[in-house]
C-alpha cells in the first residue's frame, strides 16, 4: 500500500465552481470524484483532498462526492483515511452538515430495511 494520494479537486474537475452530482456529457462530476476516491481507497494509507483554488461548492456536490463515501465506509474509517488539509472553516462546516444528513439517510434506510425484514417483505 502506498502512503498518500493527493487529489486536487480543482485539477480533477477542471473548474472552480463545483455543483451538481453527475454529468450528462461524461465530464468530471461529483460522482466521478467519489468513484476516483473509492477506486484508490485500498491502494493508499491516506487520501488528501485539496480544495485549493475552488471558489464554491454546492450541497449536492458535497453529498455526492464526499458524504456518500459513508455508504461504503464507516465514518471512523473515513476520518482515518480522508483528509482535507487546506479546507477553510466554511468548507469544514458544509462537509460536516453533508455528513450528518447522509448518516441520517443511511440510518433511515437501515431502519426501513430492518422493519421490512421483520414484516417479511
Amino acid at each position: 500500500m502506498e502512503n498518500e494520494l493527493i487529489v486536487s479537486v480543482y485539477k480533477f474537475m477542471g473548474n472552480d465552481l463545483l455543483s451538481g452530482r453527475t454529468s450528462e456529457d461524461g465530464s468530471p462530476s461529483a460522482e466521478s470524484l467519489r468513484q476516483h476516491i473509492l477506486d484508490n481507497w485500498d491502494k493508499y494509507e491516506r487520501i488528501s483532498v485539496s480544495l485549493d483554488s475552488v471558489v464554491q461548492i454546492t450541497r449536492p456536490f458535497y453529498d455526492e462526492a464526499f458524504a456518500k463515501l459513508l455508504e461504503d465506509h464507516p465514518l471512523n474509517d473515513f476520518n482515518q483515511k480522508v483528509h482535507f488539509p487546506d479546507a477553510q472553516e466554511k468548507i469544514v462546516k458544509e462537509l460536516n452538515t453533508a455528513f450528518k444528513i447522509r448518516l441520517k439517510i443511511i440510518q433511515s434506510k437501515r431502519d426501513k430495511d430492518k422493519e421490512n425484514d421483520e414484516l417479511g417483505l
